[in-house]
């Protein structure tokens, strides 16, 4: 019985792995990242350089 349950969770680990993998290869994560940073920064310029500089 346990061997099947780690059978069956290594089976779903690798599959996660595997469609992970392929988002990464289309670059999805890559352009939500740069959309998420550009937005931060122009919004919020000001705040952000307040920050850095009262650290």
């Amino acid at each position: 019985m346990e061997y099947l349950i780690i059978g069956l969770v290594l089976m779903v680990v690798v599959s996660v792995l595997g469609l992970l993998s392929g988002r990464v290869g289309d670059g999805l994560f890559l352009s939500h990242a740069a959309d998420s940073a550009s937005h931060a920064l122009t919004t919020n310029t000001a705040g952000v350089v307040g920050d850095v500089l009262l650290f």
